[in-house]
């Protein structure tokens, strides 16, 4: 290949790379499942907790109160939203309080009364069983107001139906107006279950949008639950990925204006930026199928990073010096810099979480495509004038500031030494292992849950009881053998109560034991005769009991499916779950005294400190990552400067630099999570640039150069740092902090 074709078909080869890169963008899907950055679970349980949160129905629950009228219009409103929600076919399930949505619920309950009853045995039907249920109505009878007692009497005289009431959890919301209200009058109350997974954002949107379009003016809407929390998170990410990458972008163009004087110079500067983000935007979608809005938002790091690739030639460009002839002499150099910068991601793209892989690869892809755009492409659009007619130089006072540096270098090694001592002595709270400190929901939207979950009844739960079974059968039969030792712990005070799943729907080993005690309809028809003898009750107005006895005879066991559509059956979803082979059923454990001590007698699950252990783990993986990826930088600059004191040298002033950046993030009040481990190999990336450039070996570089370029990656990265995203706060704000750390200590132990 001649000289004057590799240009041309290296432009030919650009062209057509951002072309198949524009074109595969056009057709990405861009997610918003915030469940890609949820750690990866270790273990079955934390598999099906995970599992979970992202789809299982308290995560498709969203809580509604409409307030800011009377009670009579906000009941009709609710009645109105209700039967709105139902027919979009958005909703699995939505509840209310009014006859209609409960009624399913009533008539189960009333139909399967003897199969649900743990108090249903032959004896309680014999003649005797029947006089004592009878007798003690009786006495009810006589001594309270017994509206509700003597309707139900006739088709429940031995009091099952209250058995099973009593047993299920005492919260619900009050009821005004026919429908659930809050204790004050003050809002109707409503509970929504979407056919969609809490953390599909998209989906979860659309119902919210339904959600309000069914609400007349003038009333005041109050939401929340997973579905809400996704939705305004989605939100967050897209206003804030545009919103940042402007304000970088913008910034950074202003910089470069100022300092090149020339619009063309400033475009070709950001021919690598915008070919590095179509690029990695593009490879990520071909890995994955789709991107994530938080990665459109970590797309503008890339503004910062890849605008140094000209940036470093063109300043370092002599006058009258070409673009080719400048990229010749420090290509070298550059080319180290750009591979430990692209090495720098491979702990992202090793990393267990979905989304983290994606940041990673588009770091990767995205600098790597800059590097060589910068050294194939820009000099070629660049032409044959020179770069510059004038020397670049920084202002004098800035650059004697910049030179003192070197001699104050004890101190930096003071700074550091004392870095290290406040890490060792904080390191039992140096790492942030609280999921819920890392949630991105903003503190107003957490409160109100609270409050909606407290009014409609919806606890929420730290302490579970995991009880496993190799079928959906054995685990309920699991279920209903720790009952006992329940009602034990709850009557020593070792919690306040919990909630089984065998209340709803029991084994069908207990159900079929409980339909075999019930007698023959003859049978049962003497022995009622038998206990009536002497009491004061009309003739025949048992009737409906022999009737219910005889169709609970006939109909069998209780299972889901019939509990479909109902409230009920979304508190059984919520409860008896699969789990990869297996079956588990969940026991939510309310008021738990001693969870340590709980832990002693049964298998209690505590969802924080799992959760912590989740996250530990996946610290420890990303450690290891973080090994791989800093072994892999040291292989590249001992292949690159090929001697031993140079590599240290190279590496000593970025290590410096990672130790003071978590000092200052540890007085800032920050504690570290895997996305502040995970920037830190990002700032080695970018701080070795500047060791190499500081001590480039062959020449010295211009400071007016490291300057520009430490500028651009704090304005791009300190830009992050405001974002609301936990994930690209604490990159952006390790990075700006860590950059300006490694630009200092690299100039102080500069040796030229």
């Amino acid at each position: 290949m001649t000289g004057s074709e590799r240009p041309r078909l290296a432009v030919a080869a650009w062209i057509a790379v951002v072309t198949l890169s524009v074109w595969q963008l056009a057709r990405t899907p861009v997610i918003a499942d915030l469940s890609a950055f949820l750690p990866p679970s270790a273990t079955p349980t934390q598999e099906l907790l995970l599992e979970q949160m992202k789809r299982g129905a308290a995560s498709r629950l969203l809580l509604v109160a409409l307030g800011g009228a009377s009670e009579e219009r906000l009941a009709a409103a609710s009645r109105s939203l209700a039967a709105e929600l139902r027919a979009s076919g958005l909703f699995a399930s939505v509840q209310n309080g009014e006859d209609e949505s409960l009624r399913a619920d009533r008539e189960a309950f009333m139909n399967y009364r003897y199969v649900l009853s743990p108090a249903v045995s032959a004896e309680r039907f014999s003649a005797q069983g029947l006089r004592t249920s009878l007798e003690s109505a009786l006495g009810e009878l006589a001594t309270q107001p017994a509206g509700p007692l003597r309707a139900l009497l006739p088709r429940d005289p031995t009091g099952e139906l209250r058995r099973i009431v009593e047993r299920l959890p005492a919260a619900a919301p009050a009821q005004r107006e026919g429908v659930w209200f809050s204790a004050d009058g003050a809002r109707a109350m409503l509970v929504a279950e979407t056919v969609a997974g809490g953390f599909d954002a998209l989906a979860q949107q659309r119902a919210i949008e339904r959600i309000h379009a069914g609400i007349p003016n003038g009333l005041n809407l109050e939401m929340s639950g997973a579905g809400v929390f996704a939705a305004a998170s989605r939100a967050a990410v897209e206003r804030e990925s545009w919103l940042l990458s402007l304000v970088s972008g913008t910034l950074i163009v202003l910089l470069l204006l100022r300092i090149y004087r020339r619009p063309r110079m400033v475009a070709l500067c950001f021919v690598p930026v915008a070919t590095g983000i179509l690029v990695g935007i593009a490879t990520v979608s071909l890995a994955f199928g789709n991107v994530h809005a938080i990665t459109l938002g970590f797309g503008a790091t890339l503004i910062g990073e890849a605008v140094d690739y000209p940036s470093y030639v063109c300043l370092n460009a002599a006058p009258g010096e070409t673009m080719r002839a400048a990229l010749a002499r420090i290509w070298p150099t550059l080319r180290l810099a750009v591979l430990t910068t692209v090495l720098g991601g491979l702990t992202m793209l090793l990393s267990s979480f979905s989304g983290l892989a994606q940041l990673g690869l588009l770091t990767m892809s995205g600098v790597l495509a800059a590097g060589l755009v910068t050294s194939e492409v820009v000099p070629v659009l660049a032409g044959r004038g020179p770069v510059t007619e004038r020397v670049f130089s920084v202002p004098a006072p800035l650059e004697r500031g910049i030179l003192r540096l070197r001699a104050w270098s004890p101190v930096l090694w003071l700074l550091v030494a004392g870095g290290a001592v406040l890490l060792y002595a904080e390191r039992n709270r140096l790492w942030e292992d609280d999921l819920h400190a890392m949630n991105p929901v903003p503190e107003h939207l957490k409160a109100a849950d609270r409050e909606l979950r407290r009014e409609l009844g919806v606890p929420d739960v730290r302490h579970l009881l995991v009880l496993r079974g190799k079928d959906r059968e054995s685990a309920l039969e699991n279920a209903e053998a720790v009952e006992t030792k329940l009602d034990e712990l709850v009557r020593r005070g070792a919690l306040r109560g919990y909630d089984l799943a065998t209340r709803y729907v029991p084994s069908q080993s207990a159900q079929q034991r409980r339909i075999a005690s019930l007698p023959e309809s003859a049978v049962l028809r003497k022995n009622l005769e038998q206990a009536l003898a002497g009491l004061p009750f009309q003739r025949g107005v048992f009737e409906p009991f022999l009737r219910d006895v005889e169709a609970s005879r006939q109909r069998g066991p209780l299972d889901a499916e019939k509990l479909r559509g109902t409230a009920l059956g979304i508190k059984l979803q919520t409860l008896v779950l699969p789990s990869g082979q297996d079956w588990v059923v969940l026991v939510p454990l309310y008021g738990v005294a001693d969870g340590q001590a709980l832990g002693d007698e049964l298998p209690v699950f505590d969802l924080k400190a799992e959760s912590e252990r989740l996250l530990a783990g996946y610290r420890r993986e990303a450690l290891r990552l973080t090994g791989i990826g800093i072994a892999a930088i040291v292989i590249a600059l001992a292949l690159g400067l090929r001697r031993t004191r140079a590599v240290l040298q190279v590496m000593l002033p970025v290590s410096l630099a990672l130790v003071l950046t978590a000092a200052v993030l540890l007085l800032a009040g920050q504690r570290l999570t895997v996305f502040h481990l995970i920037a830190m190999l990002l700032v080695m990336g970018i701080g070795l640039n500047y060791a190499l450039f500081f001590d480039r070996p062959g020449g010295n570089t211009p400071l007016y150069a490291l300057l520009v370029t430490c500028g651009t990656t704090v304005l791009a990265f300190g830009t992050l740092a405001w974002s609301s995203n936990p994930v690209l706060h604490a990159i952006g704000l390790t990075v700006t902090v860590g950059s300006a750390a490694a630009f200092i200590a690299s100039a102080a132990l500069a040796r030229k």
